[in-house]
């Protein structure tokens, strides 16, 4: 049903897809049933990144301030899930490019994000292809 809203071209890559719950945690949700987790796990997904751009502070902040000062904070900031808010604030939405990168470098995968007869792709910058033995590639679409 929903392949055949996928771009023609990317069709043939398509071997799964799931449709997620559309709360506001849609898009860490596609990425938790992505990496082959049921899409609960979605909090999981949050709390990785979180502690991926924890941990990594000074590298995220000098990646992400190419493209504005404020947006490393507001990325750290959006993975902070406030649990009595249901659905999610828009301010803590998926967005891309910001968390695509979070992604792909958390979990080692690259990381296609399918609209509009298009496609983004994000790479693990820090890991190379020796670092990630199962390499995974999740392709996500709204």
């Amino acid at each position: 049903m929903f392949k055949s809203l996928i771009p023609s071209w990317a069709q043939p890559f398509v071997s799964d897809i799931k449709d997620v719950r559309p709360n506001g945690n849609y898009g860490f949700r596609a990425i938790a049933v992505g990496l082959g987790r049921h899409e609960k796990h979605w909090q999981d997904v949050r709390r990785g990144m979180q502690n991926e751009m924890e941990t990594n502070k000074g590298w995220w902040r000098a990646m992400l301030k190419r493209e504005d000062d404020g947006l490393c904070d507001r990325v750290r900031s959006s993975l902070t899930y406030f649990y009595t808010v249901k659905p999610a604030l828009p301010s803590h939405w998926f967005g891309v490019p910001a968390h695509g990168h979070v992604v792909a470098e958390t979990y080692g995968c690259v990381l296609v994000n399918l609209h509009d007869n298009d496609a983004e792709c994000y790479f693990p910058l820090r890991l190379g292809p020796d670092l990630i033995p199962n390499p995974v590639v999740i392709g996500i679409a709204n």
